[in-house]
């Protein structure tokens, strides 16, 4: 099964998330485009819930092996994750240390996020189970980590006897907003301490959509809904993936974002109006099959970049950015 529409949304979506974490004057910070790259994260869990519900439920329930599913996982998410992970340590040992030294650093080498217990806690993808009290290195990894946890916690879950994961999704779907309500101030911003709710919540989100998508087509009842309100219902969804973030920001009520976000999931995935036929365009659907990397490595170039325009502002005295990360 290949969600062209899907993939398509992936890729744009990667695009504003990196861009949304850009730590300068030039990428409107502190407005509603800001507060939708954060929110935008839980579409990507409640995405992966769709996928592998859908790809992997059927396989674990038939003596695939949780053990393979996971091994497969991780295959996809690591290799990546590991080799940014050394580009940070090259960069603090060699620019950061020696720089220090010779007073063109002002940071400490393996200091704030970047320290080496930290260091250890990213290698094992554990980083962001309310471990730190911050972000640590490569940040936006700590979505991998949490996403990670979610597949061990879905592999578990395919292992007990009935080897279904919906009751499982029902339960994750509604109690994980609750504790992140209760918890958490501002439930979507919650990553290193709380992420893992997040995570679960967008993640078993994925899976009943996916449920109620199967469903759909089962009955093929998405053959009796004319072309004209497939169109309309693809317009609300997109509207509401910017809107939604934007009216609640990162309060309380927050935390219904992914719930409503489920949505357009269903619709775009049922892939019937003209929107769904744009995001099928070949280049935003292999954009799509690199977001992954595009994620993974964004936050390394980003901050060499701040590097740069902090050298020039030394020399020049001209402010060119103003670092929020």
């Amino acid at each position: 099964m290949r969600l062209t529409a899907l993939d398509g949304w992936r890729g744009i979506l990667s695009l504003i998330v990196v861009l949304a974490h850009f730590p300068g004057e030039v990428v409107l910070q502190n407005t509603s485009f800001y507060y939708s790259g954060s929110a935008i994260i839980d579409i990507f869990f409640l995405f992966s819930g769709f996928v592998i519900v859908a790809h992997y439920e059927p396989k674990l329930a038939n003596g695939y092996g949780a053990k393979r599913f996971l091994i497969e996982r991780l295959g996809r998410i690591y290799p990546i994750h590991f080799v940014m992970l050394m580009l940070f340590v090259l960069f603090e040992v060699v620019l950061v240390y020696f720089g220090n030294r010779a007073g063109l650093v002002e940071r400490e080498a393996f200091s704030g996020g970047n320290t080496i217990p930290a260091l250890f806690t990213n290698l094992l993808l554990i980083q962001s189970l309310d471990i730190h009290d911050m972000m640590t290195w490569n940040y936006p990894t700590w979505s991998l980590s949490t996403e990670w946890t979610a597949y061990i916690l879905f592999a578990l879950c395919m292992l007990l006897p009935g080897k279904r994961f919906l009751p499982f999704a029902i339960f994750g779907f509604i109690e994980s907003p609750i504790l992140l309500a209760i918890l958490s101030e501002h439930p979507m911003r919650e990553n290193y301490q709380y992420g893992l709710f997040r995570s679960t919540y967008g993640f078993a989100g994925g899976a009943l959509t996916f449920y109620v998508y199967y469903w759909i087509k089962t009955k093929k009842l998405d053959e009796r809904v004319p072309m004209v309100v497939w169109n309309l219902l693809e317009v609300i969804a997109t509207i509401s993936i910017f809107a939604l973030p934007a009216l609640l920001g990162y309060s309380k009520p927050s935390v219904i974002i992914p719930a409503c976000y489920t949505f357009g999931l269903l619709v775009f995935a049922l892939q019937k109006g003209a929107i769904s036929r744009f995001m099928s365009h070949p280049a935003l659907v292999h954009l799509g099959v690199i977001s992954l990397s595009l994620y993974v490595i964004h936050a390394f170039v980003l901050l060499r970049l701040v590097n740069v325009a902090e050298f020039i502002q030394k020399l020049t005295h001209i402010q060119l950015i103003e670092t929020q990360i």
